[in-house]
This record gives C-alpha cells, sequence and structure tokens, in this order.
C-alpha cells in the first residue's frame, strides 16, 4: 500500500512536470518562431550602399542682377592693347554667377607681328557665356573665379585706309559695302580667370585681376593678299579692372514673408 501510494505519487508529480516543461517548450518555440519571422522580414528590405543617405535639395534663398563694364589691357599678336568689355550676369545665392560678357578692341592696334614690314591694323571681338563663383561674397574683400566660354571674330586691313576710310563710308578698302569684311578670322575661346573684388556698398562691386584668353582653333576665309592671325596670336594674358552695379542679395524668403505665409495656412 505503501509503494503504491509512492508510485501514484512519483506518477502524478512527473504528469505535471512533463506538462509545464512541454509548455516552456511551446513557449520557446512560438518566442522563436516570432523572432525568426521578425528578423525575416527586416531581411526581405534589400538594402543599398546609399541607403539612408538621401538629401532634400536646398532651396535657393537669394538672387540678383547686375551690369558691369570691365577694362581689359589684353596680349594680342604678341602685344598688348585695350580692350573694352561688358557683361550682364544673374547672382544665385550670392557665390555662383552666370550670365553673358564681349569684348572688343580699340582703334589703331597695329601689332608689328602680324607683317613687319607694312603698318596693319587688327580688330578683335569675342564673347559668349561668362559663369563666375565666389567661395565668400560677404567679405569686404574676396576673390572670384570667372570662365568665359565662346566665340570671336579678328579682321586685319591696312591701317591707312582706315584713315581715309571715310572715301568708302567710314570703312576701309577691303570692307565690303555691308560693312563685313571677306578675311574675317573666326574663332573659339576660352577664358578662365581669377578677380580680387570689393563690396563699396550694397550695390556696388569693384575688382582686378587677370584671365588668360585660350583660343584652340580660327577659321579664315583668305580672299585678299593680307595676313590672317593664327591661334597662337589670338591666345594671350589679359590684365583687367573692373566695375559690377547691381542687387546681389535679393532674399526670397524673408521672415516677414515666412510669417504672412504661415497664417494664411492657418487661417486656412
Amino acid at each position: 500500500m505503501t509503494t503504491k501510494k509512492l508510485f501514484l505519487t512519483l506518477l502524478t508529480g512527473l504528469t505535471f512536470k512533463s506538462l509545464s516543461l512541454g509548455q516552456s517548450v511551446s513557449e520557446t518555440l512560438k518566442t522563436s518562431s516570432v523572432i525568426g519571422k521578425t528578423d525575416t522580414s527586416k531581411n526581405e528590405k534589400i538594402r543599398t550602399l546609399f541607403s539612408g543617405s538621401k538629401k532634400s535639395t536646398k532651396p535657393i534663398k537669394y538672387l540678383g542682377l547686375s551690369v558691369g563694364s570691365e577694362f581689359q589691357y589684353g596680349s594680342v599678336a604678341g602685344e598688348f592693347t585695350p580692350m573694352a568689355g561688358g557683361t550682364v550676369m544673374l547672382h544665385i545665392d550670392k557665390k555662383w554667377g552666370i550670365g553673358l560678357t564681349g569684348y572688343s578692341t580699340m582703334r589703331n592696334f597695329t601689332p608689328t607681328a602680324l607683317n613687319a614690314n607694312s603698318l596693319l591694323e587688327m580688330d578683335v571681338k569675342y564673347g559668349g557665356l561668362r559663369v563666375e563663383y565666389t567661395p565668400n561674397p560677404n567679405a569686404p574683400i574676396h576673390v572670384s573665379f570667372p570662365l568665359l566660354i565662346g566665340g570671336g571674330m579678328a579682321r586685319v586691313d591696312s591701317a591707312n585706309s582706315y584713315r581715309d576710310g571715310w572715301k568708302y563710308g567710314g570703312r576701309g578698302r577691303n570692307d565690303r559695302r555691308d560693312g563685313f569684311n571677306s578675311d574675317n578670322t573666326r574663332f573659339w575661346v576660352i577664358q578662365p580667370g581669377i578677380n580680387v573684388e570689393a563690396n563699396i556698398i550694397r550695390y556696388l562691386k569693384i575688382y582686378a585681376g587677370a584671365s588668360y584668353r585660350l583660343t584652340p582653333s580660327v577659321n579664315t576665309e583668305n580672299t585678299t593678299t593680307l595676313p590672317t592671325p593664327t591661334a597662337g596670336q589670338l591666345s594671350g594674358l589679359n590684365l583687367n579692372v573692373g566695375i559690377k552695379v547691381g542687387l546681389f542679395d535679393y532674399k526670397l524668403h524673408s521672415e516677414k514673408r515666412m510669417k504672412k505665409e504661415k497664417i494664411k495656412k492657418e487661417r486656412g
């Protein structure tokens, strides 16, 4: 009787133990399955090198518009000659500028490199797209880096023909009646430079610097015996001073304007 009671007690204990063990095992399996599912769902999404590195495009804060006048002392055909220039530019966030620019030699430029035996007058005009970068525009004195990409035209004629050109309506002997010369030399030009610029007042800047005019090639329709300039003669160093007048820092999103827009949205 005692052995039977002991056996029943042992059997009952083992039954409860097995039931509790089964529950713990099942719970463990459930937990592991849930964790496995969670890990699987996370791993199902493809991750890339650029995940989480997306940046929103910064809006433009400032705009500006300016006109400029420039005096350039440039090397053409191995000799320096004064050149006049002008620029119109749109300014973006005060650091970037994009616009149009052009230069022209002044009269009575007679380089001896074209022909040492006879006096020849040379006229050069060129211009195109101008892009300018200013790293620190808010400083009173700062630097800027302009770049001109465009084209131009060079013309050679007798210096004497310009002096008595009144007989030809103010044009040289080799000019046509429509004012265009048959020996015009056309060329492409790339002109990088560096300027030191000063903010005089909010609407006025002055600058001085240097640039280099690089002419890759020329295209000439030579119908006369006059010499034509080469690509090397049209390339050269330039020293320049200039002035810019305009509004450079018009703020697109002022605090007052933003407050008004916020009030309108709230009322809205």
